[in-house]
């Protein structure tokens, strides 16, 4: 799985019955938590008082083993490669059981932390699974991100557009509405749009946000390939009929070519934004988020600072599977695109 390298296809980590009857007994877990970070985890914070260990400081190892070697088994055991900024939320997202999967560590653990350019072994008690998720609910209550939101600067000159996700489109299109006629009636002449960890969604939403800036006739895509399926049937049936109408009656394993649908230009319209625009992206900006950004520069809207974790060709529309015997799940893209290099007709 981790050979295909799509970005999208991956396998979930095994949860076994001796994990599910270990958590419903309560059994210990790690009492600090932490993150992948390259080769190292980094630490997020501790879940007891008085640790020794504080947030930001670098896990080099746990019991003797490297932190980088940790990491190359949870990518393999998750089915994926690594530097891939959706793997490696999916990977932080699942340490836990990966790690207690990989070695039933619980009763005790000694770290080796890094903090600035000094190094010290550190053993810590496990911590019951009950008052590790109390303190973990307790953060996440208080740190939960909204998916879009916007700050202005003291003077009102710039504004910063926070874009989490694309794919709430009804939710997108309110946010859009309702800041743009900020931005509008206070003539702020200088935004950002911030897409950093932003690992994507949909062609529609990526379009609705280029709405709200004058284009020409574009495309996101110069085409995007299908693999006929009864899965693929399936899947587009109900969520893209307009491709299902095409492919229905077509054997399985052909590869059905999607030829893109210009979006038409707007330049004729009023109260589209027509300042400065500068759009943040990192390794983690992934499929439609980077497709959108890459658009934005191509079609001269916004300039770019950082580079995408994504390339112009990539997967996704990916579809749940899980394996009859072991009952591991894991998810299959089953379309490729490809960014048009040519947006202006």
């Amino acid at each position: 799985m981790a050979k295909i390298k799509d970005g999208h296809s991956m396998m979930l980590p095994p949860i076994t019955k001796t994990l599910i009857a270990y958590a419903k007994k309560d059994g210990n877990t790690m009492p600090l938590r932490i993150k992948a970070s390259g080769d190292f985890f980094i630490v997020e914070y501790p879940v007891i008082d008085n640790s020794g260990v504080c947030e930001g400081d670098t896990i080099l190892g746990i019991n003797g083993i490297r932190s980088k070697d940790i990491l190359e088994r949870m990518y393999s055991l998750w089915g994926s490669e690594k530097g891939n900024g959706i793997k490696e939320g999916s990977v932080n997202a699942y340490w836990s059981p990966l790690l207690w999967y990989m070695y039933r560590w619980g009763e005790s653990y000694d770290f080796t932390v890094k903090r600035g350019d000094k190094m010290e072994e550190i053993r810590m008690e496990g911590v019951p699974q009950s008052v590790a998720l109390k303190v973990i609910k307790e953060r996440q209550s208080k740190k939960k991100l909204e998916s879009f939101s916007c700050s202005f600067s003291s003077d009102f000159t710039k504004a910063t557009l926070t874009i989490r996700n694309v794919f709430q489109d009804a939710e997108l299109k309110a946010f859009c509405d309702s800041v743009f006629k900020e931005i509008h009636r206070r003539k702020i002449k200088d935004i950002t749009i911030d897409l950093r960890n932003n690992t994507g969604g949909s062609s529609k939403c990526v379009e609705r946000l280029i709405s709200y800036f004058p284009h020409p006739d574009y495309s996101l895509y110069s085409e995007s390939q299908l693999k006929v399926s009864s899965y693929s049937k399936i899947y587009n049936r109900g969520r893209h009929p307009e491709i299902y109408s095409q492919i229905c009656n077509l054997p399985d394993r052909e590869l059905f070519v999607i030829k893109d649908i210009p979006v038409k230009s707007n330049l004729k319209e009023v109260n589209l934004y027509h300042g400065k625009t500068t759009i943040l992206v990192n390794n983690k900006t992934y499929s439609g988020a980077s497709t959108l950004a890459h658009t934005m520069k191509k079609l001269g809207i916004a300039s770019v600072e950082g580079e995408t974790g994504c390339p112009d060709v990539y997967f996704g529309n990916s579809l749940h599977f899980t394996l009859p015997n072991s009952k591991i799940d894991y998810y299959i893209s089953l379309s490729k695109f490809y960014e048009s290099t040519q947006l202006t007709k």
